[in-house]
């Protein structure tokens, strides 16, 4: 069984226990327009991206008739979404120069060609695409980290996919589910369907695969959501600034708004902590006065006189901590102690003021009385 845990793209690592992947998914938001390409590559970056995903399409490679969507010559209109080989590597070069990962969704066969001259250094499968071993085959062979979008298809879909991509010499997979696209709030809110993550992690982390998330709907808020999922990967459609003439207009969040959205994953991410509890300190380890003055330590419940061997009612804990003292659980190992020397009231005791400890003994559970329990093995 292949089980890596990290997929290393251009020297950063994508897995269970790494940082959040965060891309912003330029697709075409761009429309066509380069210098408006490059400001969005810049704003991904500035906003505290790790990556962005841009789309690839030949045309009259990707549609076989010339209609479509809303009635538009399709073919036309992605070439006019199309940037030249020169373009893409300008493109390409400035992500290097101003440190962000930028890779692309080629939606075609010569798309894929180009990205294989580009050497993008992962690439991602459109959801239409999940379900066509020729798109998939030839996504293998370009022998890069591969995330691929799930909208509309099935888990059955989804595990064949995996089959092909692995077949094909294809081992970095990152499933990316997607949230919808469009419809009514209630109900992109309704086929969320978040915990399908969780059934991703079942079926296929033996095998290596990591699972991610596209957050493709209108909220301001569900990407929070996806964070708290603990996903390697969060794509976030991004546009420069709103206007319903853009594509994914609705779904997508500004250049403006960026790089609040990523502070608060982060702070989301930073907020699942890891799983143990333990005091709170700063990012420095330094434990606030006023929450370890909270705590409380042992004291004198009265004036005890040297000598008096300490009972019961003796010891009781107060607040504050933060000057030191001992944990209330010690008071049990002063029972039974004789006091060395006078101690006033309230006085913060420690082991010092006792002599003539009595010895506790050990408790081992009674393994008798547990398999008489009905626990036993087999039972």
């Amino acid at each position: 069984m292949d089980c890596s845990s990290t997929i290393v793209v251009k020297g950063r690592e994508i897995g269970p226990g790494k940082p959040i992947f965060l891309t912003a998914e330029i697709g075409c938001s761009h429309e066509g327009n380069f210098d408006q390409a490059m400001k969005l590559l810049k704003g991904a970056k500035d906003g505290g991206c790790d990556g962005a995903d841009l789309f690839i399409a030949s045309g009259y490679d990707f549609y076989h008739a010339t209609t479509g969507f809303q009635d538009l010559d399709n073919r036309e209109e992605w070439i006019k979404l199309s940037f030249s080989p020169d373009q893409w590597r300008a493109l390409f070069d400035y992500a290097d120069e101003i440190g962000l990962i930028l890779y692309v969704t080629p939606l075609d066969f010569p798309s894929i060609e180009l990205a294989r001259k580009l050497k993008s250094p992962m690439v991602n499968i459109n959801s239409d695409d999940a379900n066509n071993p020729l798109h998939l085959e030839r996504v293998a062979t370009l022998g890069v980290p591969v995330t691929m979008h799930d909208i509309n298809i099935t888990l059955a879909e989804i595990e064949s996919a995996v089959h092909v991509l692995r077949k094909n010499g294809c081992k970095d997979i990152i499933i990316l589910h997607s949230t919808q696209e469009s419809g009514e709030e209630a109900t992109l809110y309704s086929t969320a369907n978040l915990r399908v993550m969780d059934t991703y992690r079942a079926a296929f982390s033996g095998l290596g695969v990591q699972i991610g998330c596209v957050e493709h709907t209108t909220s301001d808020f569900l990407i929070y959501a996806v964070a708290a999922r603990e996903p390697v990967l969060i794509s976030k459609h991004l546009l420069d600034q709103h206007n319903d003439a853009v594509a994914d207009n609705v779904i997508s969040v500004d250049i403006k708004s960026l790089a609040q959205m990523v502070r608060k994953v982060r702070y989301v991410e930073a907020s699942l902590g890891k799983g143990v509890n333990c005091l709170v300190a700063d990012q420095q380890g330094n434990i606030d006065v006023g929450s370890a003055g909270r705590r409380k330590v042992l004291v004198a419940a009265k004036d005890l006189s040297k000598g008096h061997v300490i009972k019961s009612g003796d010891i009781i804990a107060k607040r504050p901590g933060h000057k030191g003292g001992l944990h209330p659980s010690m008071v049990y190992k002063l029972h039974g102690a004789r006091v060395s020397n006078d101690i006033p009231k309230d006085q913060v005791v420690d082991l010092n003021m006792f002599a003539d400890y009595q010895a506790t003994d050990y408790k081992f559970p009674n393994l008798e009385v547990y398999r008489s329990s009905g626990h036993q093995k087999g039972a």
